[in-house]
This record gives C-alpha cells, structure tokens and sequence, in this order.
C-alpha cells in the first residue's frame, strides 16, 4: 500500500509539474458547414469570414458543402477566390441529404468566375487532418445546413491521420460550435427547422456528442435582422462583379431584404457581444425534428437571443464587414 501511495503522489506531482497548455489568443479558426445553395444568406456568411480575415480577425481552415449538386463547392471556391483567398480548401459530402428543396440554385453563377481548386475532397478526412494540424482549443466549427457531415466527424475512427477518435479528436482541438438552427417561438409558432428536420438523427447525434460548447442560434434572431437590398445592388462595393452579389440577384429579383439567419452564426465568434446568451445548459432534439433547451449548470451549450435594440447593431456590424467602402 505504502509504496502505491509513493507512485500515486510521484504521478500527481509530474501531472502538477507539466506545462500547462496556453489558451490559444489569435484569429477565430473557422472550419464553416454550409448546405450553400440551398437559401442564399450562406453566401454572405462565407464572405464575413473571407473579410474578417483581411483584418486579421479570422483564418478560414476549410469550408464544407452538403448539397446534392456539383455547384455549391465550386461556388465557395470561386467566392474564396474572388475574395483574394483562393486555395482555401472546399470538400463535398459524398452522402448528401437528399431533401425536397424548392430554392433557386444561385450557385451557377460560379461557371461566370475563376476558380483555384482542382478538386473537392470528401470533407470528413480533411477536417480529421485540419484538426490534428491545429493548436488544441482553436478551431471554431460553424454549421449553417444540416448535421450530417458533423455527426459522421464525431462518429469516427482512429486513422493513420490522428490515433483520436471523432469525438476525442473534436474535444481536443476545437473551441466549439456555432450553429444555425432550431427555433424557440411560442407554442403556437414553434416549427420543425429546416436545418434540423433535413437529417433529424444526425442533429440529435451532435447535440448529443459534440464535446466542447455548442452556441445555438435559433431562426428568431435572423428572421429580423434584414440585409439591406442597395448594397446587393452597389455590388456590395466592388469595381468588378461580385459573385455574392450575383448570387443574390439571381436567387430573387431585386430589390429585397433578406434575413440573415446564417450570417448571425459566423459573427458571433467575432462578435458575441452583440448577442444575448442563455445560462449554460443542454439543448435536445425530439423526433420531429423540435429543439428544447434545458438549464444545468454544467450544461456546455447556450441558446443566443437577441434584446430589443441588438438586431439594429448586428445590421450595422455585417453590412460595414461585408459592404467594401
């Protein structure tokens, strides 16, 4: 027994005496999920991260597209280039959700811009490796479509890139998740949202495994904070065609506002300020596709809401990120 003691206090103390990790303190890392041509507020999602990124607040590490369509990924591609951050890597899910959808496929514009990648890999193994890459605690995940591709990175294995698991590998690398969905109205408004109820057991499946803090922005917010048209219609700034801009003239005839749902989700890791944050506590996913936040201390997720006066700020901190004046 004496000398179990003698190895346990030998162990504390190399523990005790180990160099602690320091927190990571430069740009948000962003690794963006997007279901890009689908509605069109992801567009001007990605291009708040391309533009954090010329000041220095962001670094875009891969950006994930899970549409059924050939075209989102070379749009992001192009939107990256255009942006003046070409080789950004774009991946495709090859196990994309197969939903009813009736949007308007703005992403052709991409055939009208340059592109910088020759491929788009299968985005799994390509966050496994980002992530092995990273400092521990610095990647920000942000999912602005549906749980699909994030479930499958949880629930998978060790490999020749990283000896951890999915949800080892998650809880050793990344800050947390930032994610677009799910709604919180009355009892009488309450829906079944759309990013949820596409692939309703892989958001379960998130909600339930996803190790570090989940930062839920419910549709609520987004559906009052409002895009200004005229800027879609100045080319949101530029001298030559805007592919975002071009993405939204095509996906409905001008002019029109549009909520910015999605947009919300990329700027709170930049601005969280500008939000309402719960208490700490567990959010669930029923089986029609419903959200239902639950309060508990040692809860890591945090449902965001917005106070009277916030929208107006978040209106004017995405359109001076995204208009080039």
């Amino acid at each position: 027994m004496k000398r179990i003691m003698v190895v346990l206090a030998a162990a504390a103390m190399l523990i005790s005496c180990a160099p602690k990790q320091e927190a990571y303190q430069g740009p948000v890392k962003f690794i963006i999920e997007t279901d890009m041509g689908n509605d069109i507020d992801d567009a001007l999602a990605l291009a708040i991260a391309l533009r954090a990124m010329d000041d220095g607040k962001a670094e875009l590490l891969a950006v994930g597209c899970h549409k059924l369509s050939t075209s989102p990924a070379a749009f992001c591609d192009a939107v990256c280039t255009y942006y003046g951050h070409p080789g950004i890597p774009v991946a495709m899910s090859l196990t994309p959700v197969k939903e009813s959808s009736s949007y308007v496929d703005y992403t052709q514009v991409e055939k009208d811009f340059e592109k910088s990648l020759t491929e788009y890999p299968e985005p799994v193994a390509l966050y496994r490796k980002i992530l092995s890459e990273q400092p521990d605690n610095s990647v920000t995940f942000v999912s602005l479509g549906f749980g699909t591709t994030l479930a499958q990175l949880l629930e998978s294995e060790p490999d020749d890139i990283s000896p951890l698991s999915g949800v080892d590998l998650v809880a050793l690398k990344t800050v947390g998740l930032s994610v677009m969905c799910g709604s919180y109205g009355s009892k009488q408004s309450k829906i079944s949202e759309y990013n949820v109820k596409n692939d309703i057991p892989a958001m379960k499946t998130v909600f339930e495994k996803w190790p570090t803090k989940i930062w839920q922005n419910p549709g609520e917010i987004g559906e009052v904070v409002l895009y200004p048209c005229e800027l879609i219609e100045q080319n949101l700034g530029y001298d030559t065609p805007n592919p975002v801009a071009e993405a939204y003239k095509l996906y409905m005839s001008m002019p029109y506002f549009r909520q910015c749902w999605d947009l919300l989700s990329v700027l709170y890791p930049l601005r969280p300020e500008l939000f309402t944050e719960s208490v700490p506590g567990t959010v669930t996913v029923d089986d029609e596709g419903y959200t239902w936040f639950t309060p508990s201390k040692d809860g890591r997720h945090i449902v965001l809401s917005a106070t009277l006066d916030q929208p107006q700020a978040m209106v004017d901190a995405i359109t001076e990120m995204t208009y080039m004046k």
